[in-house]
């Protein structure tokens, strides 16, 4: 069993736990697995593969699976504290520990205990049913909100059997209306939003699997760049394609330099490159 230490992280082994200045942090397996993970190939990277094959076994998931479970770690290490960067992108290979991190990992062997005291146990077995009833009640109140409140923009009260969530911003959506369509009949839910400060509001509250944008907005021809420049600053590493008329050569160059995944011109380049991070049928 190992304790490994980076600033004011620690990750155990021995409890399956991730903690911040001594505050264990709500996160799931699949998280804990994945930091540890970097940490024992570090310095060198994970390809996807081995990520798909260890974090995934015996399930059938597309590379989306990783980006979204990429994001959501560095999500939950920079809304802890972590003001460096944790993990490092290596376009076209994998993922790897960043420098800032290896140059402070420290780890140490900790030992299994022989037995855990009764007394904490019977009265977290006594406590439990008080706690159930809670959380269902909470669970009732938040669903009945979640179903009712019809003016909200982003429709919670979403099926539970999506496929991915897109989030599309653009100022005039009813330009884009057919696509929209397309992705909702193949299981997508589309949320849209008209300008930059919308979106990333959103961003902050909900996760995405992918984000479509227009290029200009308004009075801002480069509204779609900005976006994408703003969201790589934050931390946010959710796959972003740009949907626009005619780019150029300059224009594509740019787009990925800014740190964009695509641009596409029509629906058929559009799905194409939605396919490599959302389930999508070839039937359209």
């Amino acid at each position: 069993m190992m304790r490994y230490r980076f600033d004011h992280f620690v990750l155990d082994t021995r409890t399956q736990s991730l903690s911040y200045q001594g505050r264990m942090l709500n996160c799931d397996e699949r998280i804990l697995n994945l930091l540890l993970l970097l940490i024992e190939h570090a310095p060198e990277y994970v390809d996807k593969q081995t990520l798909l094959d260890t974090l995934w076994p015996d399930t059938v998931v597309s590379d989306w699976s990783i980006s979204r479970l990429i994001s959501d770690t560095r999500k939950l290490l920079k809304s802890a504290g972590a003001d460096f960067p944790v993990i490092q992108t290596l376009h076209g290979r994998g993922y790897r520990l960043s420098a800032e991190v290896l140059s402070i990992l420290k780890s140490e062997s900790v030992s299994q205990p022989v037995s855990t005291p009764a007394a904490p146990a019977k009265r977290i077995h006594r406590l439990w049913p008080v706690a159930l009833i809670i959380i269902l009640l909470l669970a009732l109140t938040s669903r009945l909100f979640l179903a009712t409140d019809a003016t909200d923009s982003l429709n919670l009260a979403e099926p539970r059997e999506i496929k991915a969530r897109v989030l599309w911003v653009d100022d005039h959506p009813e330009n884009n209306l057919a696509e929209r369509e397309y992705l909702q009949r193949q299981g997508m839910a589309v949320y849209t939003a008209a300008n930059t400060s919308d979106a990333l509001m959103l961003l902050a509250m909900y996760h995405y699997d992918v984000v479509i944008s227009d290029m200009g907005r308004q009075d801002e021809p480069l509204a779609g760049m900005k976006l994408v420049d703003q969201m790589r600053r934050s931390g946010n590493e959710t796959p972003y394609l740009l949907y626009t008329i005619v780019p150029s050569e300059a224009q594509q160059q740019l787009v990925h330099k800014h740190g964009a995944q695509g641009v596409a011109v029509d629906q058929d380049e559009l799905y194409e490159l939605l396919a490599q991070y959302i389930p999508l049928s070839p039937q359209r």
